[in-house]
């Protein structure tokens, strides 16, 4: 189990800080779409990895502590955006947190989403764990989740090239625990996740 993957993450995020990301959306599901018939419209659920970390596992593994279906509370996930916008507004152009409501005994508290890098992978599994810390991201006009690249480094610097991302996929991983989790491949959108579980997949807002 990673205790801690702050240190990690800095890449990823950079220094991205939840406390400017206080407006929030109405609540929805995450639902993935594939050529895969058996993870076509499966759910996302959020799965124990340690303490106060989870993972987002597709509802219906048996594994562990995550069997699904989904309940009210694992697969309610929303959007914070900045307090500049007074209501969301759509499109990739506005990029926020993905954020999911811990719930203890006697505290609530939000945990946004990061992306846990392994420098032996390129493939980077995301997490949710109370953080001042997060990764940006963004949905695009059909609701697809997305991350938003600003330089092509393919390219020789600087090159400015605005592009959302969905190098999405449903892989066997082990943040903790071995689950059937969403992750995200490192790299441009050719690039080939080496973990040989991982299946593609789009991965879709749906309001409730």
């Amino acid at each position: 189990m990673r205790g801690t993957i702050i240190a990690g993450t800095l890449a990823f995020v950079a220094g991205v800080n939840a406390q400017y990301y206080t407006n929030q959306s109405a609540p929805f599901n995450l639902v993935l779409t594939s050529q895969n018939t058996t993870l076509n419209g499966s759910t996302l659920g959020s799965c124990h990895e340690g303490a106060g970390i989870e993972g987002l596992c597709v509802a219906g593994n048996v594994n562990d502590e995550f069997t699904g279906p989904l309940n009210s509370d694992s697969g309610s996930y929303t959007f914070n955006y900045t307090t500049t916008q007074a209501t969301e507004p759509t499109g990739v152009n506005v990029t926020g947190l993905l954020t999911w409501l811990l719930v203890g005994a006697n505290f609530e508290t939000s945990s946004p989403m990061q992306l846990d890098p392994v420098p032996t992978s390129n493939v980077a599994v995301p997490l949710l764990q109370p953080s001042e810390e997060g990764q940006l991201v963004a949905f695009d006009a059909d609701n697809k989740l997305v991350i938003v690249r600003n330089v092509d480094d393919t390219q020789p610097l600087p090159n400015y090239s605005f592009k959302a991302l969905s190098n999405w996929y449903a892989c066997t991983t082990d943040s903790g625990y071995l689950y059937q989790t969403l992750a995200w491949v490192v790299g441009t959108e050719t690039a080939v996740p080496q973990n040989p579980t991982c299946q593609k997949v789009e991965v879709v807002r749906v309001f409730v």
